[in-house]
């Protein structure tokens, strides 16, 4: 069955399956634009790998061991109130995470100059870390250089992250998703595409170099995508709330939508 929301499923947010999704997003990505670029481009798909600093992604990360230990021998001095065996800890093992983030660049045949960089942007992007120190870091060098940036937020958790939303003075209407672009070499100016839960997402224009004319990209469409070939809607339980928090308006509107398909 196809995605039963408009626009972002706030299921797929959902720990387990978002790395999945993230992957096949910027699959998609690639794959549509590819064949929209003129013959002096091309897009391809790019990995950032970096170390999860001790945050597992999924709760099975963590290895719980209840280590037996010998009790030590009472000392004759040590009253017999006091002869108490030391308690037995609870050992935990975090294990560091490798993760491997894909992105997509558009690429100018001619001289491989980097002319979009695409985004999607992941749990580990919005929250404390290493994930988001190279992200923010990665998104100050693409700001300062001849190459545009398009940034996808589809995730309610975690921090502002988007460059729009950086010097935190941008009043914009209430959301859920967000996507800005910026086109290079002008810093200052974005088009910033604010998106509901009740909306569709957007179909946007993607820069090239000039006097070449934007691509366009479907957002829904390359959602939509990965949903059906994911087969989420086999792996889901649109019974429980989503994972990803949810205003009341928004859990009325959930519950109702997805009672009105049968998915409740």
């Amino acid at each position: 069955m196809p995605n039963p929301f408009p626009g972002m499923n706030p299921y797929l947010e959902n720990p387990s399956e978002w790395g999945d999704v993230h992957h096949a997003l910027m699959t998609y990505i690639r794959d549509v634009l590819q064949p929209a670029l003129p013959p002096t481009y091309a897009a391809r798909l790019n990995i950032r790998v970096f170390v999860d600093e001790l945050q597992p992604r999924i709760p099975d990360v963590l290895v719980l061991e209840k280590k037996a230990r010998e009790a030590a021998p009472a000392y004759a001095s040590v009253p017999a109130a006091l002869d108490v065996p030391p308690a037995e800890p609870l050992v935990v093992f975090l294990e560091p995470i490798e993760e491997h983030e894909a992105f997509v660049e558009i690429v100018r045949l001619e001289d491989e100059h980097i002319v979009t960089l695409i985004e999607v942007l992941s749990p580990t992007n919005k929250r404390e870390g290493e994930g988001r120190r190279q992200y923010l870091h990665k998104q100050r060098e693409i700001l300062a250089s001849e190459t545009h940036l398009v940034e996808i937020d589809l995730l309610e958790n975690g921090a502002p992250t988007l460059a729009v939303l950086q010097a935190g003075l941008v009043n914009l209407p209430p959301h859920r998703c967000l996507i800005n672009v910026r086109r290079a070499p002008d810093c200052y100016r974005f088009e910033v595409y604010p998106i509901p839960l009740q909306e569709r997402l957007p179909n946007i224009r993607i820069p090239l170099m000039p006097p070449d004319p934007d691509v366009t990209l479907d957002i829904q469409v390359v959602l939509n995508k990965a949903y059906d070939n994911g087969a989420y809607d086999r792996l889901l339980n649109y019974r429980e709330p989503p994972r990803a928090p949810l205003s009341a308006d928004e859990e009325k509107w959930v519950d109702e939508l997805l009672r009105g398909k049968n998915f409740r």
